[in-house]
């Protein structure tokens, strides 16, 4: 018999339900993962706070450690509150002899800001604690209390915070390793989250919320912890976190009076999608490209000149023009004709692919950029343009550099498994493909990409996306102009579905 994988939380017990174990275990549930619990502490709270905390027995907590193990090792480990040191040193030990990914979420304080455990997780344990986890997620009082450095409200991390936390924290282990130190405490108009790791200092950002819950530390590093265990970087796991803590916050659920719990089941949207600025970019996103002037639906993309023609005669009116052999006079000369035929047909969105200095130059509809060229290209020049601006993604840190650049669609993918170039992406599958569609509905119309044949345009269609980007299914068709027909029948491409099927 095979155990079902499963995700552990050590933390304390809120009997509201609003944070600590309780809410990792139905943060991982709305996941979709089976969690287990192991109680460290026992409070006495309500909406308007705790009010006593009692830690468990340390016999019981090292028993319950050791018998969970009978029925396999967890997924991923999350920690919360501990209790005190002795407790402490329990858990550094368990989880010391763990493989698998582990979140270390201190909790140095309630929702009152009493302090009864913060001694537990001083000193060497804290060090012990720290060196174990591949991902700490403190608030910045609680990364103030454990680096004994002053809080800081604005702005990006002061460099004394910066050396210390890869000297004391990620200068040993496993070379992914990080620390995010959440922004939800400080003050301006945005929240924002730095994911700190050995060579990087990365901003998520999301806009400030007007009100906190109970329990928004628990969903961040819960979900985080789930994400790990599914092999994601860190900093695609940071940034969902973000994404779903928002969203819980916004949807925070009133237990009484008090303060609010955070919603973990909340429904996600792209008011909720954190940004990540560009390096040299403020935290503010930029500002937004022209919008599209028509439906996507059936978006082919083609490697020259000849196949716009043909695809403009057989009535296609979103094409992507992807030249990757031609270079100089004859890639320019392409360019320009390709756009002239497409201002020809009314309706027709014909976007370039990398090309954005000839795009500019011919007055191209639009650009459509992978997440390496944005690093290259001249945004501002293309904003100045007109021009709209599509990007690839295919994660959720990708989506939130691309909610920074604001660009006129995002692209989704690999949907599914695709022969055509090595993708280093595990195919997102329609259910997934899904669920990201609505995180970044209703502000950005969503393209899905990567392996889609005909037999599942349909399919892909009921997600919600706003059109299907196609490649073989095309340009390696026995007969590409009934390829055009049948997939215009699933899913006309101009603004006015009707023109599309007239011209088939």
């Amino acid at each position: 018999m095979t155990t079902t994988p499963y995700l552990l939380t050590i933390a304390g017990h809120d009997p509201t339900g609003g944070a600590g174990l309780s809410a990792d275990l139905a943060t991982w549930r709305a996941l979709g993962w089976r969690g287990a619990s192991i109680v460290t502490s026992m409070t006495a709270q309500s909406s308007y706070g705790s009010q006593a905390v009692q830690a468990a027995e340390v016999g019981i907590l090292r028993g319950s450690l050791r018998t969970l193990l009978a029925d396999g090792e967890p997924a991923a480990v999350k920690i919360g509150m501990i209790g005190h040191a002795a407790l402490a040193e329990e858990v550094a030990q368990f989880v010391e002899a763990r493989q698998c990914p582990v979140v270390w979420d201190p909790q140095l304080a309630s929702a009152d800001a009493a302090e009864p455990w913060t001694k537990a997780h001083g000193g060497g344990l804290a060090m012990r604690l720290a060196k174990r986890a591949d991902l700490i997620t403190p608030n910045r009082t609680e990364a103030s209390a454990l680096l004994d450095l002053p809080v800081w409200d604005m702005g990006p991390p002061p460099a004394t915070w910066v050396t210390a936390i890869r000297s004391r924290w990620l200068d040993v282990g496993a070379p992914h390793r990080a620390v995010v130190v959440k922004g939800g405490n400080a003050w301006g108009a945005h929240s924002t989250d730095w994911t700190i790791t050995r060579n990087t200092v990365l901003p998520l950002v999301s806009r400030r919320l007007p009100r906190s819950a109970q329990g928004s530390g628990c969903v961040h590093a819960s979900v985080s912890a789930a994400r790990l265990a599914e092999g994601w970087s860190v900093l695609d796991a940071a940034s969902e976190a973000q994404l779903r803590t928002h969203a819980g916050i916004d949807q925070a659920i009133a237990a009484g009076p008090g303060r609010p719990m955070t919603r973990t089941d909340a429904r996600a949207d792209s008011d909720d999608l954190p940004w990540q600025p560009l390096p040299g970019q403020s935290e503010e996103p930029f500002p937004d490209f022209a919008r599209l002037s028509g439906q996507i639906g059936f978006y082919p993309v083609v490697p020259d000149v000849d196949w716009v023609l043909r695809l403009l005669e057989w009535g296609v009116c979103t094409i992507q023009l992807r030249i990757k052999e031609a270079e100089g006079a004859v890639l320019r000369m392409q360019i320009r004709a390709a756009v002239q035929a497409a201002r020809e047909v009314p309706g027709t969105q014909l976007f370039i692919n990398d090309h954005w200095r000839e795009a500019i130059e011919v007055g191209a509809y639009g650009v459509h950029l992978g997440q390496d060229d944005v690093h290259t290209a001249d945004l501002s020049a293309l904003h100045a343009a007109g021009l709209r601006l599509g990007l690839s993604t295919h994660t959720p840190a990708e989506m939130a550099r691309a909610h920074a650049l604001r660009p006129s669609y995002i692209a989704l993918g690999p949907v599914f498994p695709t022969t055509l170039k090595a993708m280093p992406y595990r195919p997102l599958g329609l259910e997934r493909l899904s669920q990201w569609r609505q995180w970044l509905s209703p502000r950005y119309p969503v393209v899905a990409i990567g392996g889609i044949s005909l037999d599942q345009m349909a399919a892909v269609r009921a997600t919600g996306v706003s059109g299907a980007a196609v490649v073989s299914a095309v340009t390696q068709a026995l007969n590409p102009r009934l390829a055009v027909r049948e997939a215009l029948h699933i899913w006309p491409a101009c603004a006015d579905e009707a023109v599309a099927q007239a011209m088939v």
